[in-house]
């Protein structure tokens, strides 16, 4: 093939403008029609910046890019439409030419043109790999055989689908217990197999969870009848007599299946840039630098394909960072790529599973803390004090405070690791900074890789629907984990429900704070003034030795009934009623002491020991009142004042317990004066 030499050098700018226009635009073509192809074109778009390019997509699928992360929704709707990003109308409207069904198979550099698989040459003055990566498929005999399959499009997935329904498949297996293979298994089994997943690790997920993680995640797959068989190496795939395959192992017996699915891992798609003379990088990827440059100055890289710092990025996260990077570069500023969290979230199987930050077991000096129960299993990886790292399996509604713990670099004291030993969280309930409150660039959605600064700017566009949010964006798309969040950015947070207890606790603060200022404002009760007086049987309470033992001990059994209450939560044994419940109770007995302090003592503060044990009594209650009206009223509150309550209220719960601290003390010596005194 003949290729003309380029009529000008691959400089933007550099060509002279064509007839009938008014400047030159640079002519900018994207290899590859997937998620980082799409999210460069998208990031374009947000910045306005494509009037100064003229846009071109080559895509070798036959769809417009779609979304991967949820590929396995096909099967609950086999619209392809309903996974794509955007509709091929969107390209169009932006003037950004697409094509799909069409694979570049030469780059010609030194006259800055490409050829694709029908022969079509295109000039480009800036040109973008993001051509993705491929399944890989282990050197296994038989691998190639009918029956076999691949998890990484949606022609897999559709392949898999017709096979399923033409050979009747009741029994299938997939290779690989990697978060693909877990997807995959998932798919087989709602499409009515029975599946084993079948893994050379000792672990599930060996790239994310350690083996204690991997365990408790194979017990929750295992009770919903996924079989797991860790440690084997496979052999080979052969035909089995009567249909269906046969898969040898090295190390067990034979497992006869009727369909198979490797899901072992990708290769990233390097072999267009690697014929063309750039540099690859030394465990595959095309090598870029901070600018996502390639070995020429004209050609990017981006996604899957790419390898920084001789690192090849699998997820979607880290390929949309570099998207957001090189938009920035063609805008014109100085933005650079320094690496991406590879932090993992997603629901596998119905189990949310989780690894953020530094892979436990991958940091020598760090000290990992452990809480484990009915609910779950996590991990914190803490470094010189500073949480460097977590990992979950099963439900955690703290995974986007503790990643940005992790992001910022935040310290876990003492007391914070001692309650996630107990607890489960580092925080107090509510302790935890609400997303509102985050730095702009914090991530919202760790799938897709967005900021709150794009939320907010939606939010302050007008586009205040969650929904209509998730179009825009994609956040909240992905696993869903992030719904919350978006919500509450929005302002149309959901489910402030009443929690059980809250309307007496609500009461019993306010009487706890009238009684307060009861005790601020009236002077002590007079006693009588002559034996002859009818207050003399009212002021007997504090006259009569017997009067002061009954309410004073009646005093110290509610304090230690709501001293003792208060320690519900902390017992895991003690289950009966909720927590709602038995902290309404603590509220009511709370108030009942404050009245109980004023009939003990006619509202005097007394002097010394007694004056401190009142003023402790008081401050005490007052500070309850305050808290439990806090409380009572959190989960009713929107905007910025509830986002203050929850912000604050711990710090009360929190003050208000140590002020109860020295009471047992005052009052043993209270008691024991009474006695030393009396006759």
């Amino acid at each position: 093939m003949s290729i003309a030499p380029a009529t000008s050098a691959a400089t933007p700018g550099s060509r002279a403008a064509a007839p009938g226009e008014t400047s030159v635009r640079t002519r900018l073509i994207i290899v590859g029609g997937g998620m980082a192809g799409f999210g460069l074109c998208d990031r374009l778009v947000r910045a306005n910046a494509l009037d100064r390019y003229e846009t071109t997509i080559i895509g070798e699928e036959p769809q417009p890019a779609y979304d991967r992360v949820n590929l396995s929704r096909y099967f609950a709707d086999p619209s392809p439409d309903r996974l794509l990003l955007a509709p091929r109308e969107w390209y169009a409207a932006h003037g950004v030419q697409l094509r799909t069904g069409r694979r570049v198979v030469q780059i010609h550099r030194d006259h800055a043109v490409i050829v694709d698989d029908h022969g079509q040459i295109d000039p480009y003055d800036q040109l973008v790999l993001a051509t993705g990566s491929h399944a890989f498929v282990p050197p296994i005999p038989g691998a190639d055989l009918e029956g076999v399959f691949v998890y990484r499009t949606l022609s897999d997935l559709q392949s898999i689908a017709r096979a399923c329904r033409q050979r009747q498949a009741k029994v299938g297996a997939v290779i690989g217990g990697g978060l693909l293979g877990l997807e995959a298994a998932k798919v087989l089994q709602d499409l009515g197999l029975s599946v084993s997943v079948i893994e050379m690790a000792p672990g599930l997920m060996p790239k994310q969870l350690d083996s204690e993680a991997a365990g408790f995640l194979r017990e929750r797959i295992e009770s919903i009848g996924i079989k797991i068989h860790l440690v084997r190496r496979t052999q080979s795939i052969r035909h089995r007599d009567g249909g269906g395959l046969t898969i040898d192992f090295f190390n067990a017996e034979p497992l006869d299946v009727d369909l198979l699915i490797i899901a072992a891992g990708v290769r990233p798609n390097d072999e267009l840039a690697e014929s063309a003379g750039l540099e690859i990088g030394p465990r595959r990827g095309i090598a870029v630098d901070e600018c996502l440059q390639t070995t020429d100055p004209n050609i990017y890289a981006i996604g899957e394909c790419a390898s920084f710092r001789d690192h090849v990025y699998g997820l979607a996260a880290p390929c949309y960072r570099m998207a957001d990077v090189l938009a920035q570069r063609l805008c014109g500023q100085a933005s650079t790529f320094t690496g991406a969290d590879e932090s993992a979230e997603l629901k596998l199987l119905g189990v949310q599973v989780a690894s953020l930050g530094r892979i436990i077991g991958e940091s020598p000096g760090g000290n990992v803390i452990t809480h484990h129960d009915d609910r779950g299993y996590r991990k914190l990886l803490v470094e010189r004090g500073r949480i460097a790292g977590a990992s979950c399996v099963g439900d955690w509604d703290e995974v986007p405070q503790i990643r940005q713990a992790i992001q910022k670099g935040q310290r876990l004291w003492s007391w914070q690791r001692k309650r996630f030993l107990k607890t489960g969280s580092p925080w107090a309930p509510g302790g935890a900074l609400p997303v509102t409150q985050w730095p702009p660039d914090a991530t919202v959605c760790s799938c897709l890789s967005i900021p709150k600064r794009t939320i907010s700017e939606l939010v302050a566009q007008g586009i205040t629907d969650p929904l209509q949010i998730a179009e825009s964006c994609g956040a909240s798309t992905a696993c869903g984990s992030c719904k919350s969040l978006v919500s509450e950015l929005a302002g149309a947070t959901p489910g402030h429900t009443v929690l059980p207890g809250a309307n007496v606790m609500l009461v019993a603060s306010l009487v706890a704070l009238l009684m307060g200022a009861i005790w601020m404002v009236a002077p002590p009760v007079d006693m009588a003034d002559s034996v002859q007086s009818a207050w003399r049987n009212v002021d007997v309470l504090w006259r009569s030795d017997l009067a002061r033992k009954v309410t004073g001990y009646t005093l110290l059994t509610l304090t230690l009934l709501g001293l003792v209450i208060s320690l519900r939560k902390r017992w895991n044994w003690f289950r009966f009623g909720s927590y709602g419940f038995w902290r309404a109770v603590h509220g009511v007995l709370g108030t009942s002491v404050i009245v109980g302090v004023a009939i003990h003592t006619g509202l005097r503060l007394g002097s010394n020991l007694n004056f401190l044990l009142a003023v402790c009594f008081l401050s005490a209650g007052v500070l309850g009142g305050i808290t439990g009206l806090a409380s009572s009223l959190e989960n009713r509150l929107i905007g910025t004042t509830g986002m203050l309550v929850r912000k604050y209220r711990p710090r009360l719960t929190r003050l208000h317990l140590w002020l109860t601290w020295p009471l047992p003390v005052l009052i043993a010596l209270h008691i024991l004066s009474f006695y030393w005194f009396s006759d």
